[in-house]
């Protein structure tokens, strides 16, 4: 049975019910206690101690409570994926996401099911940490069907990578909020993480599991703007394809000392751009800098043919800024640049986005300057242009109304590859043995009474079948 919390836990429930709190940062995990949850042959008490010291600066009754939510399932997982649970916990962490969150994220690590005859019930989970949890682990179990069926059907080609990004966001736009397909992806990201520091898989599955952790993971932690998250779903993919040239790369980019690098430059343009006296009307200013990672780097240097040498832009820093009206926004862009002229050498590559957009509407100035012989890509944009570049039509996403990204003739035909995979015999339709075939291959075990039930749901002309047609109104 599920381990009680205790009765701490119900003075969080009254502050959090809505999922509105959110702790201040603090420092996230001391590297010691780390660093012995994540070995091997941890114990659980290492395990709770490093989930402790992650979530200090939470109230005593919701440390308690995601304490008894990793106990319980740390007993249900098999021994090489106990250690997800710290790793999928640090990236919720963070994020500074809710406690509901965090405690749904321990509840969902792993291949075993959550909810149901082999899980909890939902019950369960409303008693012991409140319905805002028990809901976002039933939307986790249908994004976790959405990702069974993808792993059944065989290879991911570009038609089903469409499919899946449709199905994804469309199931998210029917949630309260986009807080479980967070959590999702960082148990994701945990998982192929785990998956990569392991040996000795097939090939076969190695690569199927990474194309899904860059192709659908990434893309969709990139449409959320989770940069850490995406970051590791592509470096774990990176170490499991390409583990010599990800490290040789890791070496070349630096390590902590590129990341200090770029804080220090970071630091600099912040402090200039503040006291400068020519942004006048300045409403918002945020200076990000990065090193640029180990896959993008090898990404670029693969698809433009380039040597390491010639990659400019191996670290990054993007000013984003607001001002009363757009005119005045694009203006301050400008003058942003004129500054940064004033601080660093500026090479003469410059591309002007802003009046010349791209052609899917990408605004946004680059220019690389230079710093103590050290280049930096530099991107300048409105708050305005920033929203459109993640989100908005010049995103790699096209998005309907309502957040779902649009069905396209390709997800089409990969949904008549996955329903021609369930028609074991080819006749067009899929009986009740097909049916009952297919729930077991996303994880869910049906009697045949069972099926026949949810055939009636399926089965709208009430002959028995499901044809393509069918099939598709359910699927979307």
């Amino acid at each position: 049975s599920i381990v009680q919390p205790g009765s701490s836990w119900n003075s969080f429930r009254i502050l959090s019910e809505g999922m509105g709190m959110v702790p201040v940062r603090s420092k996230l995990e001391a590297s010691s206690a780390f660093k012995q949850a994540m070995a091997l042959e941890a114990t659980l008490p290492f395990m709770e101690a490093a989930v402790t010291g992650l979530c200090a600066s939470y109230p005593p009754g919701c440390v308690m409570a995601l304490c008894a939510a990793v106990r319980h399932r740390w007993l249900q997982l098999p021994k090489e994926e106990q250690r997800s649970l710290l790793l999928t916990l640090r990236q919720l962490r963070y994020l500074e996401a809710s406690m509901p969150a965090l405690v749904a994220g321990a509840l969902s690590v792993g291949s075993g099911p959550v909810l149901g005859a082999a899980g909890l019930e939902r019950k369960q989970v409303e008693a012991a940490f409140g319905q805002g949890v028990a809901t976002l682990l039933v939307e986790l179990q249908q994004f976790v069907a959405i990702e069974r069926t993808l792993r059944s059907s065989g290879d991911l080609s570009p038609g089903k990578v469409d499919l899946a990004m449709s199905l994804f966001t469309a199931q998210q736009s029917q949630s309260r909020s986009t807080e479980s397909l967070i959590v999702f992806l960082a148990n994701k990201a945990a998982e192929l993480r785990l998956f990569s520091m392991r040996g000795a898989q097939a090939q076969k599955e190695r690569v199927h599991r990474a194309m899904l952790g860059t192709d659908v993971y990434a893309a969709l932690a990139n449409l959320l703007g989770l940069g850490r998250i995406k970051d590791e779903l592509e470096d774990a993919a990176f170490e499991i394809l390409h583990p010599e040239e990800r490290q040789e790369l890791r070496e070349l980019l630096g390590g902590p000392e590129g990341e200090a690098l770029v804080n220090s430059a970071v630091r600099e343009l912040q402090k200039a751009l503040e006291n400068g006296k020519r942004l006048k009307d300045l409403s918002a200013l945020r200076v990000s800098g990065r090193a640029k990672s180990a896959y993008s780097t090898w990404k670029k240097m693969k698809q433009k043919k380039l040597c390491f040498e010639e990659v400019l832009d191996r670290a990054a820093i993007r000013v984003i800024l607001d001002a009363p009206t757009a005119e005045r926004a694009e203006e301050l862009c400008f003058e942003v640049r004129g500054i940064l002229a004033e601080l660093w050498s500026i090479r003469a590559r410059q591309k002007d986005y802003i009046n010349n957009p791209k052609p899917n509407g990408y605004r946004s100035l680059h220019l690389v300057a230079e710093r103590h012989g050290q280049p930096f890509e530099v991107q300048i944009r409105t708050e305005e242009m920033h929203r459109q570049a993640e989100y908005g039509s010049c995103g790699h996403w096209e998005y309907k109304a309502g957040g779902s990204v649009a069905m396209s003739k390709a997800a089409e035909g990969a949904g008549a590859e996955i329903f021609a995979g369930l028609d074991v015999d080819g006749d067009g339709r899929i009986n009740k043995l097909e049916l009952q075939r297919a729930l077991q291959q996303v994880g869910v075990e049906a009697s045949l009474e069972e099926v026949s039930d949810m055939m009636e749901v399926f089965d709208s002309d009430g002959d028995g079948t499901v044809d393509f047609g069918e099939f598709w109104k359910a699927l979307v």
